[in-house]
């Protein structure tokens, strides 16, 4: 299993840092082709609890997000960056109830909503907007993903490989019963370590060294907290991984749980940190 991991980090780590190097249409292509198949994903394990989720609609609605970030900066020049962005939300809101409404069924139709809003919501918005709006934070947008990457794979790596070589102690949750404390230790000091050399080196001169070590914490606790989440939802739908897309890692939301609340926690830190510099 490791060895299918690390071949599969060898093989597609260098395509995706040229990516994110590269920005612009390219980088919004290859996250909307990601969105797009963590919502198929996520259909498919919330058909566990309804009936047979029709990913499409869900699928574009999660485009449309990322579609959102990009021409952002075009759309408020003329609008407000508020009205723009809630203007979208409702309709997403709208759109699903009335979908419900009109298929005229009742029994089960609101945990169907329910689980069409999470999931449109978590991956659309959540993760893929702020994918978006963190890598076009110019000037140090490239950077910033760079130093997010970064940190959350140094931190899923390190609990991985503490965890195997001196985890004993079980974590203590149903979620993700493998799950040791001494690898969630040790993915938390390599992971907070990796943010603040990171931190240090991407942004010299922009980012102190406090903020660097801060980011890292941040990152490492918050990566752990996306990858039990997505653990709760199979563990929910009594699967293990997501899918069988990548070798030694399996589907999409399997290799990009860690960033689902890193991404938009790092975003916000830099603009409030930046405006109160």
């Amino acid at each position: 299993m490791f060895w299918r991991r690390a071949l599969s980090v060898v093989v597609l780590m260098p395509l995706v840092l040229l990516i994110i190097y590269w920005g612009d249409w390219l980088y919004l292509l290859v996250v909307l082709a990601a969105m797009s198949m963590m919502q198929v994903e996520y259909c498919r394990l919330a058909e566990h609890f309804t009936e047979k989720l029709n990913p499409v609609m869900p699928a574009l609605l999660t485009g449309a997000f990322c579609l959102l970030a990009y021409f952002l900066p075009t759309l408020t020049r003329s609008l407000p960056a508020s009205a723009v962005t809630f203007s979208f939300f409702t309709f997403v809101f709208i759109y699903v109830f009335a979908e419900s409404i009109f298929r005229a069924k009742v029994d089960g139709e609101l945990i169907t909503v329910t689980l069409k809003l999470t999931g449109i919501l978590t991956i659309g918005w959540v993760l893929g907007y702020h994918l978006i709006l963190l890598r076009n934070a110019e000037p140090v947008g490239r950077h910033l993903i760079f130093l997010l990457i970064g940190t959350v794979w140094c931190s899923d790596t390190g609990a991985y490989l503490v965890g195997v070589a001196f985890g004993k102690h079980k974590l203590g949750t149903p979620v993700s019963p493998r799950k040791t404390v001494e690898g969630t230790i040790g993915g938390l000091v390599i992971g907070t370590l990796a943010g603040f050399l990171l931190g240090i080196f991407l942004l010299k001169g922009t980012l102190s060294s406090v903020n660097a070590a801060f980011i890292g914490l941040s990152l490492s606790v918050l990566g752990q907290l996306g990858d039990l989440s997505a653990s709760l939802m199979k563990r929910t739908a009594g699967v293990k991984d997501s899918g069988d897309v990548i070798p030694g890692h399996g589907g999409f939301i399997d290799r990009c749980d860690s960033l689902i609340f890193t991404t938009p926690a790092l975003y916000y830190y830099w603009e409030l940190t930046r405006h109160l510099a």
